[in-house]
């Protein structure tokens, strides 16, 4: 049962069915997307709605309007703003986003929408991972209180293979890092005595 876990669980879902199931294996939390093959987009606000309307586990819903890649411009950041406000009158946990620019976070774009998910809770997804100065990158979101996660595999493929990159964001950042990365249910036990994190995401996790 999750309340004997040391940790919590996101699981990553996008239909209506998997976020039942994992609500009812367990998962403290959801984070619905869309489009798992490009890494996740935006999901259907009526899909969100069916969902939040029948689990009792909060609901983060991502935010990200490109196919490949992380980088804005001025029309995605547009859009991106839009679908946010699209889920403003449900009762969502909070935001997951993450843009880049120059190989580093784009700050520019990540202040504006971290003002437009105001007040809810920020999830920062795993484009971090892609920045050449992670490390400069949390310093910098440190600064806004309702950043409250990152969600990273430390830079590799699998959160195994990042344990050390995790840690050490872990030692940086003022909220939850949340590790992920390919994680399943029989790698979390030791998983968690090396990291001893709050929170583990995956899409196969329980």
């Amino acid at each position: 049962m999750s309340h004997l876990r040391a940790y919590k669980i996101e699981v990553c879902v996008v239909s209506y069915h998997q976020a039942l199931a994992a609500a009812d294996y367990g998962a403290d939390r959801l984070e619905l997307c869309s489009r798992l093959e490009t890494e996740g987009m935006t999901p259907d606000v009526d899909l969100a709605e069916k969902i939040l309307d029948k689990v009792n586990i909060p609901v983060r819903i991502m935010i990200r309007e490109t196919e490949m890649g992380f980088e804005s411009s001025e029309r995605i950041l547009d859009e991106m703003k839009s679908a946010i406000g699209r889920f403003e009158a449900l009762p969502i946990d909070g935001f997951v986003i993450g843009l880049l620019k120059n190989n580093r976070i784009d700050r520019d774009a990540i202040k504006q929408l971290v003002e437009v998910c105001s007040p809810w809770p920020v999830t920062i997804h795993k484009a971090i991972d892609q920045s050449q100065n992670v490390m400069e990158d949390i310093l910098w979101l440190n600064e806004f209180s309702t950043v409250d996660t990152i969600l990273t595999s430390g830079g590799k493929t699998t959160a195994v293979e990042g344990v050390a990159e995790i840690l050490k964001m872990k030692s940086v950042f003022k909220g939850d890092v949340m590790g992920a990365g390919k994680i399943t249910n029989d790698q979390l036990p030791l998983l968690h005595q090396q990291l001893q994190l709050k929170w583990y995401h995956g899409r196969n996790i329980l």
